[in-house]
């Protein structure tokens, strides 16, 4: 009998319109359009500025385009966090209610200060809220998508590739002659003494200036000699041999005799030593490389709009803040 019915149901002409409308109801429903991200011809010179105003330089073309790219992505993750209901989190709330008090917006209470705030939409403008928000979905991201740990193989072809930034710089151990100034005296005299060197180091010493910095420094490495006495005496120093006097050698100070006492070249670092940190690079360049990924799939779910204008940066009027200004 309900079999009997059922059929009949299936049949029936009521039953085909019901199917044939559903069905054309399906096929001609418009999808929801994608969301637009616009990128302005003035957030373009904003960008630009902001990039000149953090690195005294104008921007190229090159670096113009990234830019806009970080702009782009950081909108996406922004409107990710949105979609999530991120602006609900407590801290979005309670900055949301400073907001609202800062600005007098009501004398009400937090909810009140919020819900003012939110008419004014500082949860879209506020750059701590857009921050916090981009933030904690990158930190979402992650989270989602874990990362492969490094296995040994891995640590080792990045030590191979990377082995310079490993590499202990050559250090000297220097006894030293001062002569101060930069006059003919000065080098006379260091040219005299380097002729008939007493046997004596210390008596070597004695026979030349007082130095501020000692007569005798410990092992350094070149960037270290050339804090203390310069660029080009480091260079010449780092290239003399051992055991006997050198010079005259200038400074930034006068004219030096120079010693070279204990030299020990520069060594690579065992690949031991510096696992932990080359673990924690590939980690980092992994999940930078996972976020991009992420990132790049999300962009597909929108349209991307950029004003069709010159990247030059050359033709802009940046402020000039290398004068102090006063009111």
């Amino acid at each position: 009998m309900i079999r009997r019915i059922g059929r009949r149901l299936l049949l029936s002409p009521l039953m085909h319109c019901l199917w044939l409308g559903l069905t054309l109801l399906w096929v001609t429903a418009e999808p929801e359009p994608a969301p637009v991200i616009a990128i302005s011809e003035q957030q373009i010179k904003d960008l630009q500025v902001q990039w000149q105003l953090q690195t005294g330089r104008v921007p190229d073309t090159q670096q113009t385009e990234r830019l806009i790219a970080v702009s782009i992505e950081h909108e996406i993750l922004f409107q990710e966090a949105m979609n999530r209901r991120f602006d609900q989190l407590p801290v979005v709330k309670t900055r949301l209610q400073q907001l609202g008090g800062f600005l007098k917006l009501t004398s009400g209470d937090a909810s009140d200060r919020e819900r003012e705030a939110l008419k004014l939409g500082l949860d879209q403008t506020d750059p701590l809220i857009r921050r916090y928000l981009i933030s904690a979905m990158q930190e979402v991201i992650a989270a989602e998508s874990p990362i492969e740990e490094p296995d040994q193989i891995a640590l080792e072809a990045y030590y191979q590739n990377h082995k310079e930034q490993y590499r202990q710089p050559a250090t000297v151990k220097v006894s030293h002659v001062f002569f101060g100034g930069f006059g003919q005296q000065a080098l006379d005299r260091a040219n005299g003494l380097l002729s008939s060197m007493p046997a004596s180091t210390d008596e070597a010493i004695q026979s030349g200036d007082p130095f501020f910095h000692g007569h005798q420094l410990p092992l350094l490495n070149e960037q270290q000699l050339s804090k203390k006495l310069g660029q080009e005496f480091a260079r010449q120093v780092m290239t003399l041999g051992s055991a006997q006097w050198h010079g005259p050698v200038a400074s930034s100070y006068g004219y030096h005799l120079v010693m070279i006492e204990e030299k020990k070249q520069g060594l690579y670092r065992p690949l031991a030593d510096v696992a932990e940190n080359i673990r924690s690079h590939i980690l980092r360049d992994r999940r930078l490389s996972m976020l991009d990924q992420e990132i790049e799939a999300m962009k597909r779910n929108y349209i991307i709009e950029i004003a069709d204008v010159s990247l030059d940066a050359s033709t802009i009027t940046f402020p000039d803040f290398s004068r102090s200004q006063t009111l």
